[in-house]
């Protein structure tokens, strides 16, 4: 099975954005985290559909964060 690997930095971004769009109104955050899940599965589940950044690099842009 094919998993996602992400920079070391990514938690913190993560982390950092999910603050800052609950502060910008509640729930935001909430809606901002499943957004990057649902984004995650497709990656997963179709793997061959995204661009590709490098060789081995490959995603897809977030439709609103």
């Amino acid at each position: 099975m094919s998993q996602l690997l992400f920079h070391p930095d990514v938690t913190h971004e993560i982390k950092e954005s999910y603050i800052w769009y609950q502060e910008m109104a509640a729930g935001l955050g909430d809606n901002f985290l499943a957004e990057l899940e649902a984004a995650y599965q497709t990656i997963l589940e179709l793997p061959e559909t995204w661009m590709k950044f490098t060789k081995d690099i490959s995603g897809t842009p977030s439709k609103e964060h």
